[in-house]
């Protein structure tokens, strides 16, 4: 009997650990509560929040809900740093994004008669790119989606993007994620 009692606490605290450490929302779970067209509205899109914490879950779960929609695994995409002039909105943060997508050849969203959702689905590969300007930093989050079966034939990331009339150079540290280019945009990283 006295063999017995350790496991079951031993697995309480396993347990119980693993609760505490599971940390953040589950963003798939929220992304299922909301459809596509509340996260995308359009093929590009520029918004405002009050906080980074804000736009951070807002970057996560709409992640999620790009993937969810386009049925595709995440094959590829890194997080940059933005070089280029600021985009101060004092204490707001500004969060664009632009999609893409490809069969052979690119498929021009903008002039699509399905529904985009059902566009990004039926193609081959599908790309979901967020900008994310506070203060005086700038950050991108590329995340590439393919087809079963399909393969890139290079690594190659987007070398500079252009928002607001202004060009930005992609600056790929290694190793980064969303939760990287949030701590970059708190400065709590360089």
């Amino acid at each position: 009997m006295k063999k017995l009692i350790p496991v079951p606490i031993i697995a309480l605290i396993l347990l119980f650990s693993g609760c505490a450490t599971s940390g953040g929302p589950n963003y798939y779970a929220l992304a299922k509560e909301k459809s596509f067209d509340d996260f995308f509205p359009a093929t590009s899109h520029v918004m405002f929040f009050d906080s980074l914490d804000e736009a951070y879950d807002y970057v996560n779960t709409a992640q999620a809900r790009f993937s969810i929609s386009c049925g595709k695994n995440k094959a590829k995409g890194l997080s940059a740093k933005l070089i280029g002039p600021d985009i101060s909105r004092g204490e707001q943060v500004t969060v664009t994004y632009f999609m893409r997508a490809q069969n052979r050849t690119p498929i021009d969203l903008s002039k699509i008669e399905k529904p985009l959702e059902e566009e990004l689905r039926n193609a081959i590969s599908a790309t979901l790119v967020f900008m994310v300007f506070y203060k005086d930093r700038g950050v991108s989050m590329s995340n590439f989606h393919l087809q079963k079966g399909w393969k890139y034939n290079s690594n190659s990331q987007y070398s500079s993007f252009n928002f607001a009339g202004e060009s930005y150079a992609a600056e790929y540290p290694v190793g980064w994620q969303a939760a990287k280019a949030f701590s970059y945009l708190r400065k709590e990283i360089n």
